[in-house]
């Protein structure tokens, strides 16, 4: 296989088959589907640790579930043995905008407010309907910090390190 496997990232599994063309269900966290939908082709570890890089041809989504039928899978008895594999993709295979970040890229990373030093860990997003919130777990307790420009000043990858400028009013304690 060309691709390190420790250079790819999990996104998902392998939940079930839907229909008889051969698509397959994938089950996410929602911060990574746009991941999964940006992918030019998805990695399968299967339950020995080979890995299978397959090409969707087809998405959709079902019942909070994305839907992939890959290039020569196009039959339910083709795909029925990946059931329960999991999906990573190659942070250099997706197509995005140069700002674009995705949410795998980001989980973990240690939170730094200006003001208070660390806060914590980045433990989870979701979305409201007019944006993004991280989830930070740490000595506050759990901060929920809108992930719009005015709070996020920046992220060091390498580092891991996100960098927010959070008002006092969105820390438990205050």
């Amino acid at each position: 296989m060309a691709t390190e496997s420790q250079h790819l990232a999990l996104v998902g599994k392998v939940v079930g088959t839907h229909g008889l063309q051969g698509d397959l269900k994938v089950r996410s966290h929602p911060e990574n589907q746009s991941a999964l939908l940006a992918a030019t082709c998805l990695y399968l570890r299967q339950e020995d640790g080979e890995l299978l890089r397959l090409v969707p041809v087809r998405t959709g989504a079902s019942r909070g579930n994305l839907l992939f039928r890959f290039r020569g899978y196009g039959h339910i008895s083709r795909v029925e043995h990946l059931v329960g594999c999991q999906v990573l993709v190659d942070p250099d295979e997706l197509e995005r905008t140069e700002e674009e970040i995705f949410w795998f890229e980001i989980a973990g990373f240690e939170v730094v407010d200006r003001e208070r030093g660390p806060i914590g860990r980045l433990v989870d997003m979701f979305r409201t309907a007019a944006h993004g919130i991280y989830v930070v777990d740490g000595p506050y307790g759990e901060v929920l910090i809108p992930a719009i420009p005015q709070f996020v000043e920046g992220l060091d990858a390498e580092a891991r390190v996100l960098r927010v400028d959070v008002p006092p009013g969105l820390y438990p304690d205050a």
